[in-house]
């Protein structure tokens, strides 16, 4: 009969003294913190109940709303660990509400991404950034009419860059690039990067560019068909390089495969060299002044597209012009969308380290401490 009453009084009494927790066998509330918004009357009655029934056995068994912790342990033991005496039934139910509550709280406690995830997703978001934005560019030029001279072209390419790098730079570092984060791995290898994180590295920046690229797809699917019917250009065919140079690069006559190859190396060769100068530690300039960084990189791309551009579209990134041929290749330009894509991987993979070595090795008078790095 009692347990009956005591099954009707309960919601109420935790309704009516919302700072209190009713002890639930003495009908005595016990000063208590507030309750988390997730602790309903209901469950917290399960405990009372069960404890009523059971607690002779020695097992307590907390109700966790919809996931049900149990809590197998002794009586004894809980009043115990806090110097209470055993046989004060009293003080048992708040230690039971404040298991509980741990217990809940941690459940929904979300577990931490790992460090290389983060590190991927901002690799992958970064390449993102910079195909998405510096194609589309490309796409805008050549089959909306809405960027006049490779100038304008440029200056959009500085802002990609400039902006992924922002982005991401406290995240993965910002290599954005696989020539990149070769030449980090091989000159500047520590604790949190070296060469097994590299393919990682790379297939992310891979990923990052083939999603970049099939957002400007889409959008500019419609344009594309306008600019191939009106220029006469069947998509499968050898003169669809005609629209495919809206995604990957090419080099065309009178331009050889060995000033093709000399180009897309020595301009790599330069972009590493500038990165591995300005975060060099020995750089007091961006030492000082770390925002100045992004910006740099991102004119020297900018200066770089407009010298090279003309020659082989200038590529400098294995990443930026794979990502876009797998693209085209899936949209139908076939083998059209890989022809030559061994010279853009090859190149700047081979004028990467050159530059970058450069740098490390020479300008800035050989290898460094980890205290200059932290510095």
């Amino acid at each position: 009969m009692g347990r009956r009453w005591l099954c009707f009084l309960f919601p109420l009494i935790l309704t009516r003294t919302p700072d209190y927790v009713a002890d639930g066998l003495h009908q005595q509330p016990h000063l208590y913190r507030k309750l988390p918004p997730t602790v309903s009357p209901s469950s917290l009655f399960c405990q009372t109940s069960y404890l009523s029934k059971h607690d002779k056995k020695g097992i307590v068994n907390a109700c966790v709303s919809r996931h049900t912790t149990s809590l197998k342990t002794s009586a004894h033991e809980i009043l115990a660990s806090d110097g209470l005496p055993i046989n004060d039934r009293s003080a048992l139910l708040p230690k039971l509400l404040r298991l509980r509550a741990g217990a809940q709280q941690s459940s929904f406690k979300r577990p931490p991404r790992s460090k290389l995830a983060r590190e991927l997703i901002a690799e992958a978001f970064g390449t993102f950034l910079i195909v998405n934005i510096g194609t589309g560019a490309v796409m805008s030029a050549i089959f909306a009419d809405a960027l006049v001279g490779l100038w304008q072209i440029a200056v959009v390419w500085v802002i990609a860059v400039t902006v992924a790098i922002s982005a991401t730079g406290s995240i993965s570092g910002a290599h954005l690039n696989p020539a990149i984060s070769i030449c980090f791995a091989l000159l500047r290898p520590s604790k949190s990067f070296g060469w097994i994180k590299v393919l990682h590295y790379i297939l992310a920046q891979v990923c990052g560019s083939v999603l970049g690229s099939a957002a400007n797809f889409f959008l500019y699917s419609g344009l594309i068909r306008d600019y191939e019917v009106t220029h006469g250009i069947v998509r499968s065919s050898g003169g669809a390089i005609g629209s495919a140079k809206a995604f990957g690069e090419y080099f065309v006559a009178p331009i050889t495969v060995t000033q093709a190859f000399f180009a897309e190396a020595l301009g790599t060769a330069l972009l590493a060299g500038v990165i591995f100068a300005l975060t060099h530690p020995r750089n007091e300039t961006t030492q000082r002044h770390g925002g100045l960084v992004p910006p740099l990189i991102g004119l020297t791309v900018g200066a770089l597209v407009c010298v090279v551009a003309p020659l082989t579209q200038a590529g400098f990134n294995p990443a930026r012009d794979f990502g876009p041929r797998i693209v085209a290749y899936l949209a139908g330009w076939k083998s059209v969308a890989f022809r030559g894509s061994w010279l853009y991987i090859l190149a700047p993979m081979v004028g990467a380290p050159v530059g970058a070595a450069f740098v490390d090795r020479v300008l800035y008078g050989g290898a460094y401490n980890d205290d200059e790095m932290k510095s």
